[in-house]
């Protein structure tokens, strides 16, 4: 089976940020050093990415790879974040099977949504069994059993993120050094998440108001935060007894800090604190770059100081489905469609681009004649019944067309589903996912990184 190359996107940050830097009047180093004791991580570098506790696709695995790659050259602590404070919407995943020669995808929810509660306080899982894969390749089902075993695997973990978490990276433990798993609920504990939490309470419009001019920039990667005294929003969660997140003020933190309730990072918030006070090197996808990009212009005007970079990798990896039959349904150009056909029937006996002469006559008659008057109004009537009369008498060549346009339409949507790049990681041939590796791994090696 021929394996095509990954097409990968990379933009590297360069070298390490200086830990000798000072934020909010400490070493960057300090702020680190102390992180790391926090999470019992090794006193060494820190090479960190993350992502929610979903089916992953090649372009989230590959910032796992990256950050792997890195960790090797480096010398590194390789570090994987569970993002734990988003709701959870149980554990789906689809699959491409034949049917009737196109392909469709096929789905199992091997657990369900918890609706509002977050993923940390969505209990593990007896992942539940597929029972029907259809037609599909060899590789596919064989992946799919995979996964299912690992889910199983780690059915006792704490939570449905880790447990998935750790099923996912199970899947590529041949091909990565073994991460440190840490959870983004974690994260608020460290010294430097304390800290700009100290000065979120205290500061809570010019956090705010920073905040929502810092999302003119990607207006759509959040909704803006209440600007209200004391009552000020702030980019935060807080979890209540029944794991529901409820949005935070300057007011409610307090009182959740006095009862040592659970804080959650929102995603800006989130993305600053690992780049800070975490790792030495994070990397994000396409999707995190836009709220980083939030990040950085929030701090930049709440705090006076630019969060450390951080680098982009994503990665196209298809599966190598036969699209034969797609292809052969597509390629032929038809002079005009069922639906233009259905619309002026006429046009299904003709090559002639535009309306054909009946209906041209008709329409041509009509504008001449006075604006709401009985005559242009009987003449439309006329026009109408002449249509509908014209559709039973080309029946036969209408059908043909509107057959064409059903086979065009389902080669489409099997072409749609053979080229998607959202395929989970464990549906890959074997050896697709270690060449996806070797890609990033030369790249990383290209740019000195």
């Amino acid at each position: 089976m021929a394996k095509a190359a990954a097409d990968i996107l990379v933009e590297h940050a360069g070298a390490l940020t200086d830990s000798f830097i000072h934020i909010e009047g400490r070493a960057l180093s300090t702020w680190r050093a102390e992180s790391r004791s926090f999470f019992n991580l090794p006193d060494a570098p820190v090479v960190a990415a993350g992502h929610q506790a979903q089916a992953w696709h090649a372009g989230i695995v590959a910032k796992t790879l990256w950050s792997d790659a890195l960790a090797r050259a480096r010398n590194a602590t390789p570090v994987h974040v569970v993002v734990d404070q988003d709701t959870f919407d149980g554990f789906f995943v689809e699959w491409p099977a034949r049917e009737d020669g196109l392909w469709k995808a096929n789905g199992h929810r091997f657990s369900n949504a918890t609706q509002e509660i977050a993923a940390l306080r969505a209990p593990a899982f007896r992942a539940q069994e597929i029972e029907h894969v259809g037609e599909t390749p060899e590789y596919v089902g064989a992946g799919l059993a995979r996964l299912t075993a690992s889910l199983g695997l780690f059915k006792n973990s704490p939570n449905a993120a880790l447990q998935i978490t750790r099923a996912l990276l199970h899947g590529v433990a041949h091909i990565i050094q073994e991460p440190r798993i840490i959870s983004a609920s974690q994260v608020m504990g460290t010294s430097f998440a304390q800290h700009l939490l100290d000065r979120m309470v205290r500061e809570p419009d010019a956090c705010a108001q920073s905040y929502n001019l810092a999302l003119q920039l990607h207006p759509r990667a959040a909704r803006p935060l209440r600007v209200d005294g004391s009552r000020s929003e702030l980019p935060l969660w807080i979890l209540n007894e029944s794991g529901e997140r409820v949005h935070a003020n300057a007011d409610n933190v307090r009182a959740a800090r006095a009862n040592n309730q659970p804080l959650l990072p929102r995603a800006s918030l989130l993305g600053v604190l690992l780049r800070t006070s975490l790792a030495d090197h994070f990397t994000h996808g396409l999707g995190g770059k836009m709220y980083e990009e939030v990040s950085n212009d929030w701090i930049r005007r709440w705090l006076g100081w630019q969060p450390p970079r951080f680098d982009v990798v994503s990665a196209t990896l298809r599966l190598p489905l036969e699209n034969k039959h797609n292809q052969a349904n597509l390629s032929g150009p038809h002079q005009h469609s069922f639906r233009s056909a259905w619309c002026d029937p006429d046009l299904a006996v003709t090559s002639q681009a535009g309306p054909s002469a009946r209906r041209r006559h008709f329409l041509n008659t009509i504008a001449a004649l006075p604006r709401r008057s009985a005559q242009r109004k009987k003449l439309f009537q006329e026009l109408i019944a002449d249509r509908q009369a014209r559709r039973g008498e080309l029946a036969g060549t209408l059908t043909q067309l509107q057959d064409v346009a059903n086979a065009e339409m389902q080669a489409r949507q099997s072409l749609d589903v053979a080229m998607r790049r959202s395929w989970c990681i464990s549906l890959h041939p074997p050896g697709a996912l270690e060449a996806l590796s070797t890609q990033l791994c030369q790249r990383a090696q290209d740019l000195g990184a």
